[in-house]
């Protein structure tokens, strides 16, 4: 029997690309799936591009803009309610899942007053606005982090299942063992890594302006062919950070976008980098250890939560970023290159964090709960009821 999905929500990466890799595991179901997003967001190029029907609505950010902006944001809501209303029945949908994003209250919102049932999936540590108001009238909702679980309202029911990743990426790294040992180039065949440490500096698809600039004073401290750099800068800082490691006299690979992140995991030692729920969750499941500079500003300081939960763990050292302190990153950088066991159990720290397989377990458990799964599925599933945010979230 197929099933009738909608995905709900986007506006950012961090909310496309778990969007997108549900999609694929529901598409390789063979069922049939809609989202719902906005024209503003990266939805909008990137969902047809991946082959999928998307459902454009009105709706516009309210949060952080001005009353006449709150005001017109609001109507858009209402107007957008409708519209998903509308497209939710028209497509007969069993289920709606919503992975945040402003663009996702209105659908979650059309959810509840067609009785379909709500899912949401939740990357970060701390729980987005439209997840924390949604929350209340959904069936599960899906986290990335332990530390989510709490911060969910009232009695939400939550699974702790990972964060979806894109099918290129899982299949990467998937059946690596936690050093890597499967990999065909790169860290793993090293072993313990050895001089120059390979850093892969990266701040996301358009780089982050602290880390182009913070990143090249701090490795000039260091001593030289003590590492070896390849830095995503992004298009708009690329000649200004080529110029930078001139100028420090350090030798750098700068570009201004990687398409091959698998190849780049492998090459690499060590990450240095923001700390997005997707970024995170990308360094888990290639066993990167990483130095994070959290955004400053992203919403409730998410990322610095997100940062901790890494750091925690053992995977990960977190800097501060307000302000970048170059000397600081610099000694971080020193203490692995004369640590290089260090490097190892971070790296097996980080992959003991990876759930390669969050995206199909979460598709098999919204068909578990709405009865659309198989009948030993069903009573796996009923036998294993998903603990309350107050129980502790399974680590495997």
């Amino acid at each position: 029997m197929k099933t009738r999905w909608v995905i709900a929500g986007g506006g950012t990466g961090g909310h496309v690309t778990p969007a997108l890799a549900l999609g694929e595991a529901i598409r390789d179901r063979g069922d049939e799936v809609l989202f719902i997003g906005s024209a503003r967001g990266l939805e909008s190029r990137l969902v047809p591009e991946a082959g999928f029907d998307l459902e454009c609505l009105p709706s516009e950010q309210v949060m952080g803009r001005s009353l006449w902006g709150r005001v017109r944001g609001a109507f858009s809501i209402l107007r957008s309610v409708g519209a998903a209303r509308r497209a939710i029945r028209r497509f007969d949908a069993d289920l709606v899942v919503s992975v945040g994003g402003y663009a996702a209250m209105p659908a979650a919102l059309a959810a509840r007053l067609t009785r379909r049932p709500l899912f949401l999936v939740e990357p970060n540590a701390i729980p987005g606005r439209v997840n924390r108001l949604t929350a209340r009238f959904a069936r599960t909702v899906f986290v990335g982090f332990e530390s989510t679980r709490g911060a969910l309202p009232g009695r939400s029911e939550s699974l702790c299942l990972g964060v979806p990743l894109r099918r290129a990426l899982y299949r990467a790294f998937a059946s690596d063992t936690p050093d890597r040992a499967g990999a065909d180039d790169g860290a793993a065949k090293r072993g313990v890594p050895a001089p120059p440490l390979k850093l892969f500096v990266f701040g996301g698809s358009q780089g982050a302006r602290q880390l182009n600039e913070g990143v090249p004073a701090a490795i000039a401290r260091l001593s030289k062919n003590t590492v070896e750099v390849f830095h995503q800068s992004g298009e708009a800082d690329r000649a200004a950070v080529e110029a930078r490691y001139a100028k420090l006299g350090v030798s750098a690979e700068v570009v201004a976008f990687e398409r091959d992140m698998p190849h780049r995991y492998r090459w690499a030692d060590l990450a240095i980098c923001r700390a997005g729920a997707l970024t995170v969750a990308e360094l888990a499941l290639a066993g990167m250890p990483a130095l994070l500079v959290p955004y400053p500003f992203a919403a409730d300081d998410h990322q610095t939560a997100n940062a901790r939960a890494l750091e925690e763990a053992g995977a990960a050292k977190r800097l501060a970023s307000r302000p970048l302190d170059e000397a600081a990153m610099a000694q971080a950088i020193a203490e692995l290159v004369t640590s290089p066991g260090r490097l190892l159990l971070m790296r097996e720290a980080a992959r003991s964090l990876a759930r390669p397989n969050a995206a199909r377990d979460i598709v098999e458990h919204c068909l578990a709960r709405i009865g659309h799964a198989p009948a030993k599925l069903r009573e796996e599933a009923s036998a294993d009821t998903p603990p309350r945010k107050d129980d502790a979230c399974s680590a495997d």
